[in-house]
């Protein structure tokens, strides 16, 4: 007679409904009883179908990536950069968005604490919300890797983009063409942890000996139409300024339309650069000057961290920094001053 879950249950001397549960990785289960369960089932062969032989096995060859925003093409780039390493792996993905709600993360974190996967990869937005779950999934070694920037704070295992270089690459570039007047828009969620753009910025600034007008700093949310409203905020408060230096290509494109609608042409009188490389900057009627870095790369080593994390749990935590690149194309006037 085939073994059943009750056989598993009265296996490990624990209740039918709290084998159940476990079998559904549901939570709230105690670690102890979970593996009693386990353990139960292995010894008499419980394994009927995939999920129960995930269950015997403790793992689930499944990894969650919780993605900030469905409507920025970067995100979709290199999700199928970690879609294609997670296959080297042996693993399939669970792709989560966020779409910058803490609420929504935060029962995507969950998914790792109730053994829907066995790790996740996080990039996250709303960190300072959802810090004393971060902090609790940290505590209990649950595998986690996260795409940001490098402040992003603890002891992480972590993939960044060198911001502080991009900052000044972008701001270096626009110096050296004869502006003075840089203007920035960024990101409100970003302001407290991802300083980077800023601090190149300022470098480059003081490295030519000119002043840097904290006032051309602008703050907005991360989508196209906010990029447009704060491309008319700065221009309409700030006319001296001639050039932008956006948090993202989104942004950046956002900003074209408020731009032509207040009399500057990009790039006659306005230079405009983004930062992330996104197809469509390279279309646009005014192609756009941006920071690109390498998505196969990222998503390559994001895999590879959880990968190694998952088998190695003790293994030091590592921080890998990508170098940027300055891709100049026309919005920064690059084209017609050549």
């Amino acid at each position: 007679m085939a073994v059943t879950i009750r056989d598993v249950a009265k296996e490990a001397n624990v209740s039918l409904r709290t084998a159940t549960r476990v079998v559904n990785n549901e939570p709230h289960v105690r670690a102890t009883t979970r593996q009693l369960v386990r353990e139960a089932a292995a010894r008499l062969g419980w394994c009927p179908n995939a999920h129960a032989r995930h269950l015997v096995r403790g793992r689930t060859d499944r990894l969650g990536v919780i993605l900030p925003d469905s409507r920025n093409t970067i995100f979709s780039d290199i999700a199928s950069a970690i879609e294609a390493q997670a296959q080297v792996q042996s693993y399939d993905c669970l792709f989560l968005h966020s779409e910058g709600v803490p609420e929504r993360e935060a029962k995507f974190l969950s998914l790792a604490m109730d053994g829907t996967v066995d790790g996740l990869i996080v990039m996250a937005n709303v960190l300072k919300e959802n810090h004393e779950i971060y902090t609790r999934l940290l505590e209990d070694r649950i595998p986690m890797v996260f795409r940001a920037g490098p402040e992003t704070p603890g002891t992480v295992d972590l993939v960044a983009v060198d911001l502080e270089m991009a900052g000044y690459m972008a701001t270096r570039h626009l110096l050296k063409l004869g502006h003075r007047h840089i203007g920035m828009i960024l990101q409100e969620a970003a302001k407290e942890r991802q300083t980077g753009r800023v601090d190149g910025y300022t470098r480059a600034h003081r490295e030519e000996d000119i002043c840097v007008h904290p006032e051309y700093r602008i703050y907005c949310g991360y989508r196209v139409k906010d990029g447009y409203h704060a491309m008319r905020c700065l221009l309409e408060a700030h006319p001296k300024i001639t050039a932008v230096l956006c948090h993202n290509d989104q942004l950046a494109l956002g900003s074209f339309r408020a731009a032509r609608e207040l009399g500057r042409r990009i790039p006659d009188n306005l230079a405009v650069v983004g930062y992330d490389n996104i197809e469509l900057g390279r279309f646009c009627e005014v192609p756009l000057t941006t920071i690109g870095y390498s998505k196969g790369l990222l998503g390559q080593l994001l895999v590879d961290m959880i990968c190694r994390r998952i088998k190695e749990p003790n293994h030091p935590s590592q921080r890998i920094v990508l170098p940027p690149e300055l891709i100049i194309r026309e919005s920064c006037g690059y084209a017609i001053r050549r």
